[in-house]
């Protein structure tokens, strides 16, 4: 049985020694990583499926140090609005730190486990990048995400998995795997098809794109229910 307590905060143990360097590794990974594996062309590629206008709400589920928040903030301009939620609020102290250097007014921070941030009601778009991987209950935060959609609202989740043609020893040759939280029992718990397979069973026009060899996707899905999000 896996002591889900202790997971977490193994997450937020390793997030907060890495928070005040995330960005840069981020960007390191992009310079440096074979063709095909380009973590900020993926974010946008993310950004942009939600189809977001100004003035839109959008959550932004384990916003971490706020990179997504440049790409969005350009999407609802200053008078849409931007929830970004994280667990740690060692990421959380960079992304506040971003905001106030942009001066943006119109981002709220919220530190909370995903699987029990209470959605605010008829949100335009949900986004999750590099998050839902660890949420061990990941398929609740996506029925989460659905009921608090307005109708036609997109959600898109970009995140990694382990395609089934790897055994699982290779996660030592991906040595940076377990600093991030990404432990062999994740592994085996293959969330990424609890995610997919919730959100192809709640959201009309799903999608889901593999990436650099499976071990990457990115889905995405438009709220077609009259839940929560309905005015």
């Amino acid at each position: 049985m896996i002591d889900e307590s202790s997971g977490k905060q193994e997450v937020i143990e390793a997030y907060r020694r890495r928070a005040p360097r995330y960005d840069l590794a981020v960007r390191l990974f992009d310079v440096f990583a074979m063709s095909g594996f380009n973590i900020s062309g993926w974010r946008r590629e993310a950004v942009s499926a939600l189809g977001l206008k100004p003035g839109d709400t959008v959550v932004d589920i384990g916003c971490g140090t706020g990179l997504n928040f440049p790409l969005l903030y350009r999407a609802v301009a200053s008078h849409g609005k931007i929830i970004g939620v994280d667990l740690s609020a060692a990421m959380l102290t960079q992304a506040r730190q971003v905001v106030a250097a942009n001066q943006w007014t119109n981002v709220q921070l919220v530190c909370a486990d995903a699987a029990q941030f209470d959605f605010p009601s008829h949100v335009d778009a949900v986004l999750s990048t590099y998050t839902l991987t660890l949420v061990p209950d990941c398929g609740l935060v996506v029925s989460n995400a659905c009921e608090a959609l307005a109708p036609g609202g997109r959600i898109a989740v970009l995140d990694m998995a382990w395609p089934r043609y790897c055994p699982l020893w290779w996660r030592h040759v991906l040595f940076f795997l377990r600093s991030y939280g990404v432990t062999a029992e994740v592994l085996r718990r293959r969330p990424w098809e609890v995610v997919q397979t919730s959100m192809m069973e709640l959201f009309q026009d799903f999608s889901v794109r593999h990436l650099w060899f499976g071990f990457f996707y990115l889905a995405c899905g438009a709220a077609r229910h009259t839940g929560k999000g309905a005015p």
